[in-house]
């Protein structure tokens, strides 16, 4: 039997840890994944000022909106939201007018030059990565599932890379669908 003392000790820290986590840290996460945004969205605008990407391509405009619909919809992205809206894709995906916006992104970044290509590949790497660190550390749920794919791929039983990818076409399809209702419509890929 346990003590009462060491069982309400334990619900106190558990409840004070869930405090802590919610009312700091979580925004705290918020507000570095924004920063970190800013400065990849401030990366692209001076692509186009130096000229490297015109501001009227299609790629600028789609990134542009995509990075604007992760700022301001930043706060919606958690692990629930994943899993709802990858639940959604799935079923989209066997309509006939679905469109695909990583797969539109890539295309369009693939028609500029080289150099340019390199430069945006490496924005939109930078924002898986804080995507990723974003809903693992804010939603206490992923971050015990991704505990235990981390060692399910140390045993050589399941690879992350795949759940990673899938991860992230969840996220930017609806950041670039919530900013997009604004009036870009896109074309079937």
């Amino acid at each position: 039997m346990l003590n009462p003392i060491y069982l309400s000790s334990a619900i106190a820290a558990v409840c004070g840890m869930y405090v802590v986590w919610a009312l700091g840290i979580r925004r705290l996460l918020l507000d570095l994944m924004r920063e970190k945004i800013f400065e990849l969205r401030f990366e692209l605008f001076r692509l186009g000022t130096t000229g490297e990407i015109e501001f009227e391509d299609p790629a600028y405009r789609m990134l542009e909106t995509l990075f604007c619909g992760l700022l301001r919809f930043g706060h919606r992205i958690t692990f629930l939201s994943f899993v709802i809206s990858k639940f959604a894709t799935s079923q989209a995906e066997k309509e006939k007018d679905y469109v695909n916006v990583s797969a539109q992104i890539a295309l369009r970044v693939s028609q500029l030059r080289p150099e340019t290509q390199a430069k945006i590949l490496e924005m939109l790497k930078g924002i898986q990565s804080i995507l990723m660190i974003y809903i693992g550390c804010s939603s206490l749920l992923f971050l015990s599932i991704f505990s235990v794919y981390k060692m399910l791929e140390i045993l050589g039983i399941k690879h992350l890379g795949e759940t990673k990818e899938r991860v992230v076409d969840a996220i930017e399809r609806e950041a670039y669908i919530a900013e997009s209702r604004r009036g870009l419509q896109l074309a079937p890929a």
